[in-house]
Order: C-alpha cells, then structure tokens, then sequence
C-alpha cells in the first residue's frame, strides 16, 4: 500500500517549486538584460542570483556564457556554455553554443584594430581587408560625436564591429539565412553587441559600406539608449536617415532609386506595412520590398522632423527610455495620435515632388554579388539592341586604344538612350580621357554623378577627369568616394597616390601605394 506524503513532504515540495518558478524568472529578467545589452546590469544581476542560489551552477554558467558571449570574448563563452549543459539539457542553450562555436571559428585569425579615437575596435580577415580600417575609422569615428549631438547618447567604448569575407560567414554567425541576406540585400547587422558587416570584396562592384557601417552603429546607439524598446520600423528609418549624419548635420539624402521606387509603389497603392517590416527587413521577400521598406521609414522620420524640428529624434528615444511605448512616444512629439500621423504621413507620400529617374536604362541600383551566376552582365541589360550595338563596337574600339572612334560611338548610343546610362557614360568619359578631352569627360558623368551614388566607376572617372584638370582637391574626393565603395579596386589607390603626391601629402601617397600592392 502506497504511503502517502506527510505535511512537512508536501511543504518541501512546494518550497522547491517556488524556488524553481524564482529562478525561472530571475534568468528569464537577467537574459532580458542582455539582449538588451544592459550589461553591467546584468552581471551585478547574476552575482546576486549565484549569492542567493549557489547551487544553481547551470542557470549561472548559462547566463555568463551569454554575458561572456555578447561582450566577445567567445573562448569563455564556450567554456562556460559547456559547463551549463553538463547540468541542464536545453535546445535553445545547444542553439546558441552551435552560434558561439560558429562566431569563435569565423573569427579565429582575425586581426583587431582600434579606432584613433578609441572609440571603435574592428576585427578583420587577415591580408586584403586591412585596406578597410582607415576609411571606416574615420566615418565611425565621426559618427560616435556626431550621434552624441543628435541622440544624445554616448555607448561605452570600444563598440565592437566584426567584418565577413562572404555573405555565408555572415548567415553563420547570424540568426539569417544565406539565401535571406541575398534575397533582401541585407549584408550587415547590428546582433549580440556589435555591428556586422560583409566585406565589400564579396560584391561585384563594391557597395556603400562605408555608411552602411555607420547605419549599424545608429542601431546600436538606439539599442543602447532605449534598452532594445524600438520597433523595427522606426529602428530602421532612424538609422536610414541617420547613416550618413557623420558626413555633416544636413547630409542625408534618399537615393533617387528609392524615390523613384517609393513613388511607383505609392501610386500602385503596393507599399510595406509597418507590421510587414516585423522582425527584421531581412525577412522580406525580395531587395525591391525592402528598398521601398527602406525609403518608407526614411520618409517616416524626414516627415517626423520636418514637423518637430532637429531636436526630434532625441526626443522620441528619451520618451521610450523614460519607458513610453514607442509609437505613443513617436506620436507625443509630433503631437498628435499615432493612427492620425499614418494618416498625415500616407497623405504626404502622394504629395512628395515627383523625380525624373531614367527607369528602364538598362541599370539597377541593387548588390551583385560575385559568385551570382544568375547576375546579367551591364552590356546584356540594354534594352535597345541597335544601341548594345554602338555600346559594344564601342567597348571593341576602347579596348584596341582607338579612343576618338569609341567616343563615336558611344555618342551615338548616348543619343538613343539619353545620358542616365551609368555604364554607358562612364565608357564615353573613359574615352575622352584617352582622347585628351577631360572637361567633356567630367561634362559626360554629370547627368549620373547623383542618380547612381552607388556605381564605383563614375567615381574613379570623376577623380581622373579632375586630377587631368588640375582640380586636385576635387580629385581627391571622388576617389576617396570610390574607396568607400570600392576598396579593392587597385586603380583607385593608384589615382589617390598621385592625387596626394599633388597634395603635398607624402605620407598618404605611399600608403595608397602600399594599398595598391595589397588589393591586387
């Protein structure tokens, strides 16, 4: 006959279960703090839970791994990992072990460096990606002060930023698929504590990686500033708006693509919810949706501070770091409520001037990636065949050194086609470089200089045709331009020497030299 428990038993057994259900919620409380990245909080939290349950060991070595874990130091991470699930079997601690031994793999032999300012530290590939550091110190150096001014936070530093030779490494260490990042042309993050961004090397012709890094550390500062409380849409048109702020308070810009697309998409009455854009833009189904995401909440917070004024922004992440719900906290300094301003808003989206953008030039503004076998090359994307026919004659010409005959023809493309083919005018300026007529190359690249930011060679062409015209400084700044692009092409490094051995900058003129021999 079965005996049943005593009083004292059952007492026991219910003192147990509260002190299961209190460490439930003591490391479900603790690991909201650290993917909010309240770090320190979060270590005094676990030093108070290991003093008040020191039998607890799994649930401890389980929340210093992740502290360990969002703080870098990955060797730890695994050590202390390996030492909870010898105590507590979990899939999700399995899942994120497979992600930190994944993390400590990618970037074994990377090589860190600190900013001059010592406010960033990135960790590299070893060898070509080296060329990277000087470019992006400058901008995240930058961009720490001028988003102190704007958001009114500083981060504690050095914020880490980790840089991936592929897009697959990037899906490795990310909680994205490969085929994710490709689809929606998401090629950095901000996770875990640091920005992540994908080498531009992996792409044809480069991409703006520069303000794209500084686009992820804009999501770090409101990560930090609001305990991870923002919504994704405001997350992401506040860093849209914000990711050139360290070129100068009044450099943002949309690109004229994503006009353009906005614009399209309004009048089809096709745009993405903000409920679409939940939980991240790399979810959506293709790069057009989140390019016309992108440029939604982009006019978002252009709407928010032209009715606010400058101050905006910081006001909103004060509001929600006070603990305002974020769109009530949104609504608040726009003044009115929430539901009302996506009205405003969707109205002023009809209103917006119109943009002459040459859709159907045989040119999108979108990421090639190298290893896309699908990819069309520029040449197959013109549409009129009678002027592929000039553009290819012409490239025929270009390459057997008959410079004035390629001008030619590719004039002769140029009138069937208008002058807002990117390729095309960076051939015809090409050839009138070697034909000896630089301000009717840099006249060619005008009309294409604004609409195609992103196309690397317009820039290289540019600093050529100003270098040829003794406009030095002006040479230099499409060059550098081009590196924020394209750092891997040499010819980049090879005009930037001789541009600064003009400049009077020794220095810099060997280092471009140095890059020259390291990207080939």
């Amino acid at each position: 006959m079965m005996q049943r428990p005593t009083v004292a038993a059952c007492a026991g057994l219910v003192v147990l279960l509260h002190a299961c259900i209190a460490w439930a919620q003591t490391n479900h409380e603790i690991d909201v703090m650290i993917e909010a990245w309240q770090l320190p909080e979060a270590i005094a939290a676990v030093e108070k839970f290991e003093d008040q349950n020191p039998g607890a060991v799994g649930h401890s070595s389980y929340l210093r791994a992740k502290i360990a874990f969002f703080e870098g130091r990955y060797d730890e991470a695994l050590q202390r990992l390996d030492q909870a699930l010898t105590q507590v079997e979990r899939a999700d601690w399995q899942e994120l072990r497979e992600l930190i031994a994944a993390t400590k793999e990618v970037t074994k032999d990377h090589e860190v460096h600190r900013s001059p300012r010592g406010y960033f530290e990135i960790s590299i590939p070893p060898g070509k990606d080296r060329v990277l550091l000087g470019y992006a110190f400058e901008a995240l150096d930058r961009a720490y002060e001028a988003l102190a001014d704007e958001l009114g936070y500083r981060p504690a530093t050095p914020v880490r930023v980790e840089v991936y030779d592929h897009t697959s490494v990037l899906a490795k260490v990310s909680i994205l698929t490969e085929e994710e990042i490709r689809t929606s042309g998401t090629i950095a993050l901000c996770k875990y504590n640091r920005l992540m961004i994908t080498s531009p090397k992996a792409l044809m012709r480069g991409y703006g990686w520069v303000d794209t890094l500084v686009h992820e550390y804009v999501h770090y500062v409101i990560n930090q500033r609001t305990a991870n409380r923002v919504p994704i849409w405001m997350h992401e048109g506040l860093a849209k708006f914000l990711e050139r702020r360290w070129r100068g308070p009044d450099a943002h810009r949309m690109a004229p693509s994503s006009e353009w697309l906005l614009q399209k998409r309004v009048k089809e009455g096709n745009l993405i919810t903000f409920a679409q854009m939940h939980p991240s833009m790399a979810k959506l189904p293709s790069q057009e949706d989140a390019a016309v995401a992108f440029a939604e909440v982009y006019a978002a917070m252009e709407y928010l501070r032209e009715k606010a004024g400058p101050g905006a922004f910081k006001r909103v992440l004060d509001l929600i770091a006070d603990g305002e719900e974020a769109t009530t906290a949104f609504a608040a300094v726009l003044g009115v409520s929430f539901p009302e301003f996506e009205r405003q808003w969707r109205l002023a989206l009809k209103e917006r001037p119109p943009i002459d953008y040459p859709e159907g030039q045989g040119y999108e503004e979108k990421l090639v990636f190298k290893d896309d076998a699908s990819a069309k090359t520029e040449l197959s994307q013109i549409q009129q065949p009678q002027a592929r026919d000039h553009l290819n004659l012409g490239q025929m010409l270009q390459a057997r050194g008959r410079a004035s005959a390629a001008v030619v023809e590719y004039q002769k493309a140029v009138h069937l086609m208008g002058e807002q083919n990117p390729m095309l005018q960076t051939r015809l300026a090409q050839s009138l470089l070697a034909a000896g007529r630089p301000q009717e190359a840099l006249d060619a690249l005008v009309p294409i200089r604004d609409t195609f930011p992103s196309y690397v060679s317009t820039w290289i062409q540019l600093g050529r045709a100003a270098y040829e015209l003794g406009k030095y400084p002006d040479a230099r700044d499409y060059l550098e331009e081009a590196a924020r692009i394209n750092p891997f092409d040499p010819e980049v490094h090879e005009r930037l020497a001789m541009v600064y051995d003009k400049l009077g900058q020794p220095a810099r003129a060997q280092q471009s030299r140095d890059f020259v021999s390291l990207v080939q």
